[in-house]
């Protein structure tokens, strides 16, 4: 059987690694013996490295550039691909790139072209559509199309919306991660019952976790920290545009000073040592700015370590505040006491499925006094907090289905 990965993203994204892990030890768990190829958005060199038994290509579509000319290439390779699904028109395939015709052919082979797991159909950029295509290039060839565990929404423009209902209600299977996405795609895009799985993310079913020591111990020098030394608060941080915001830039200098405020007290409070984690490399401007509105010394890991490593590291928080979400599952898989700052609903109504949803805050509405109440209650009692987190890691892993669920039924 062979099976194609479509919108995947990268390496550079260690929550994206992880899930895109996690969806291909699924489909060799589901099915045994399949060929697997998967269209990437960057770096296939690192994902080659990471699976080598997997055929990377390009996603259709990359201009290799940025700006008002990139989207026009853009739409002209997607455009190319298009027509040539249409029979007799194959030919035109041989315009595109070469690696993009070969994702192009690739999906043309598939008998199941699954979209990888995340959070990309929403309409707040352009790589929105470019998802959607993908998908759609699948049904048009006339293979079965499965929609790996996903956050789907917001889309407010009524156009894409209706794009999203037309090309989503043809999938085989579209996998609802989160409640919100759920009731999105049941009573907002309204798509047939058929089509929707209630699933979890796919995180929390990868356990891969470096136990290399001599690995951890050299990434911890490079940080510049002794683990043993004293309790830790790890961090991390995300550039976030905040683009329904009046006033962007003030938006972004309150959650620059509410991480400070909050950075200050627990090292001050408690003697711990703030460290914020990369997760997102784009993310290391806004680590910058957090650190030079705080008081107290704050190291920032700027290395881009593979998610095993990076979970390793984060493993050893004494009280974990994550702004990008998949840091926050890494340290919950680790049952450290997490809180999260949310800028998409996904956190928000992960953590309510977990029975978590006092640990998390819209960052929106981010107020450091109570994100330091919170963190207050754990540092008083952290044995509970532990087991608190634990508990609902186990139970979420026992009520919600997988990626290899699915496939299961498709096999």
């Amino acid at each position: 059987m062979k099976i194609m990965i479509v919108n995947a993203y990268g390496r550079s994204n260690r929550g994206d690694s992880v899930l895109l892990d996690e969806c291909i030890a699924e489909v060799r768990e589901a099915l045994p013996g399949a060929r697997i190829g998967c269209a990437i958005f960057e770096d296939i060199p690192a994902a080659q490295a990471a699976h080598p038994d997997v055929r990377f290509s390009e996603r259709i579509g990359n201009a290799g550039r940025s700006g008002p000319t990139a989207k026009l290439i853009t739409l002209g390779r997607m455009a190319l691909a298009g027509l040539a699904a249409v029979p007799g028109l194959g030919w035109l395939a041989r315009a595109l790139p070469p690696s993009q015709r070969e994702s192009w052919q690739m999906i043309r082979e598939a008998d199941i072209v699954i979209s990888a797991p995340g959070g990309y159909i929403h309409d707040t950029n352009f790589a929105y559509y470019v998802a959607l295509f993908h998908i759609w290039l699948g049904q048009r060839r006339g293979v079965r199309v499965i929609l790996a565990p996903q956050s789907v929404g917001p889309i407010d423009a009524a156009p894409a919306r209706r794009i999203a209902r037309a090309v989503l209600s043809r999938t085989e299977a579209v996998c609802a991660r989160e409640s919100y996405s759920w009731d999105f795609l049941r009573n907002t895009l309204d798509l047939p019952e058929r089509v929707l799985r209630r699933s979890g993310d796919s995180a929390f079913w990868n356990t891969d976790v470096s136990e290399d020591t001599a690995m951890s111990e050299a990434a911890w020098a490079e940080i510049g920290l002794d683990p043993e030394a004293g309790p830790i608060l790890g961090l991390t941080v995300v550039d976030w545009s905040f683009p329904k915001s009046k006033d962007i830039a003030a938006a972004r200098q309150a959650y620059v000073q509410g991480m400070a405020r909050v950075i200050d007290h627990m090292s001050q409070r408690h003697g711990l040592r703030a460290v914020i984690f990369n997760q997102v490399s784009e993310d290391l401007g806004m680590a910058d700015r957090v650190v030079a509105a705080c008081t107290v010394p704050v190291l920032i890991d700027r290395t881009s370590r593979e998610p095993d490593v990076l979970r390793a590291l984060i493993a050893r928080s004494t009280l974990f505040l994550g702004t990008r979400f998949h840091s926050c599952i890494f340290a919950m898989m680790a049952y450290r006491p997490t809180f999260a700052i949310a800028y998409l609903p996904k956190t928000s109504f992960i953590l309510r499925d977990l029975g978590l949803d006092a640990r998390q805050t819209p960052i929106t509405e981010f107020d450091p006094e109570a994100v330091i109440a919170a963190l207050e209650r754990d540092m008083a009692d952290l044995p509970a907090a532990r087991a608190e987190i634990e508990a609902a890691v186990m139970r979420y892993r026992q009520t919600h289905a997988r990626l290899r669920d699915v496939l299961e039924e498709a096999a």
